[in-house]
C-alpha cells in the first residue's frame, strides 16, 4: 500500500470549461445566489440558509484553508468563460490511516444538465487518487437524485449501494410526542 501524501494540493484545478479554486470570502454573495434556489436542496433534508449563515460558512473554509495538515478542501468551481461560481467540490480525507475521503459537489440549478457534475467529479477523484494517493473515496446522494447518480455511473468505480436514513430533531420529538399517545 502507498503511504498517503499530505502535500498541500496544486490549486487551482482545470479542467476543460471550470476552474476549481479555494473559496474566498468575497464569494459569499454568489454561493448564497444559488443556494437559495428550491431547487438547489430537493434531494437534501436541510433548509437553505440565510445571509449570514454563509457569510459565517466562507470565513469558516477560508481560515480553515490554513490548517496544516489540510484534510478538508471546500472549493468553488468557476466557469472558465464567464467567471460565474456554478458549483460547490468537496474533497475531505476522512481516515488518513487508512487513506479513505469523501468526494461531493453542489451544482447550481441553473447549471444542471450540462456536465459539469461529471467534469467537477472527475477533477476532484484525480486529486484524490493522484495526488494524496487515497485507497477509498464515497460520495452520496439521495436515491432520487438522478443527476447525481449519472454522475456516480460516471466515474466508473465501484460504488456501493447503502440505505442512510436520518431524521431531524424536530421530526424525532414530533413522532415521540405521537407514540406517547397511543
Amino acid at each position: 500500500m502507498s503511504t498517503l501524501v499530505l502535500t498541500p494540493l496544486l490549486l487551482p484545478i482545470a479542467t476543460r470549461r471550470l476552474i476549481i479554486r479555494d473559496y474566498t470570502v468575497d464569494d459569499a454573495g454568489a454561493v448564497f445566489s444559488y443556494v437559495q434556489d428550491p431547487a438547489y436542496w430537493q434531494y437534501q433534508s436541510a433548509n437553505a440558509p440565510t445571509a449570514a449563515q454563509i457569510e459565517a460558512l466562507m470565513q469558516w473554509v477560508v481560515k480553515n484553508q490554513g490548517v496544516s495538515p489540510r484534510l478538508m478542501h471546500f472549493l468553488a468551481v468557476v466557469r472558465k468563460d464567464t467567471g460565474e461560481i456554478v458549483s460547490e467540490a468537496v474533497l475531505k480525507i476522512i481516515n488518513p490511516g487508512e487513506r479513505q475521503g469523501e468526494i461531493g459537489f453542489g451544482v447550481a440549478p441553473k447549471s444542471w444538465k450540462q456536465g459539469f457534475g461529471s467534469e467537477i467529479a472527475g477533477a476532484i477523484l484525480d486529486a484524490a487518487f493522484q495526488h494524496f494517493k487515497l485507497h477509498r473515496v464515497a460520495g452520496q446522494c439521495s436515491p432520487d437524485n438522478k443527476g447525481s447518480i449519472r454522475v456516480i455511473h460516471f466515474a466508473r468505480g465501484k460504488w456501493w449501494s447503502t440505505l442512510i436514513y436520518d431524521i431531524l430533531d424536530q421530526e424525532y420529538a414530533k413522532i415521540k410526542s405521537v407514540m406517547k399517545k397511543a
